[in-house]
């Protein structure tokens, strides 16, 4: 959906100066399955990412604001189960046409390089989610767990760490001190 005085489909790669200018809002959604490197860190594709942006000028160059979101299955590092979780990217960029003007952008905003003045809407939506993906995906809780394995038809209780075995504790260096003295 787009609004505002350029409410006509739009063609990618966007053209983001026109689309700051006239402050349009755009709202896209993707199917997950679409993005390829996004895929490679889920359990399974499927799902659709949300994109609502909102352009406008931020000095002198083209940006726009808003967030990208997408419900995605992720694998947990603590129970090996998969689960669904909310991958959320509120996203507040201007757009410079080479790096070296990076940092006359307000601060406020991150700088994204847009040769020509034009962005692949879709891998731009994709690289947020990326950043979005938790480094370690884990349930909420490790209840969350125990309950994710209940679900599931296992009749086991939920797992409790083993007990670390005893072993003998090694000071390498605990005659040292003695040794210095002499």
């Amino acid at each position: 959906m787009i609004r505002g005085p350029m409410a006509r489909p739009l063609e990618d790669p966007l053209d983001v100066g026109p689309l700051a200018a006239h402050g349009t809002q755009l709202e896209r959604d993707f199917p997950v399955e679409t993005f390829a490197r996004l895929r490679e860190s889920l359990s399974r594709p499927g799902g659709r990412a949300v994109a609502q942006f909102r352009f406008h000028t931020a000095g002198a160059y083209p940006a726009l604001e808003g967030s990208v979101r997408a419900r995605a299955w992720l694998t947990c590092q603590r129970c090996l189960q998969e689960f669904e979780a909310t991958l959320e990217s509120p996203v507040r960029v201007a757009f410079v046409g080479r790096d070296a003007e990076s940092s006359r952008v307000p601060d406020e905003y991150d700088a994204v390089t847009a040769p020509g003045g034009r962005i692949g809407l879709s891998e731009f939506v994709e690289e947020e989610l990326l950043l979005a993906l938790p480094l370690v995906p884990m349930h909420p809780t490790p209840a969350d767990c125990a309950l994710s394995l209940a679900a599931e038809g296992e009749a086991e209780a939920p797992r409790t760490p083993a007990r670390p075995v005893s072993r003998p504790v090694t000071r390498p260096f605990a005659d040292l001190r003695e040794l210095m003295k002499r």
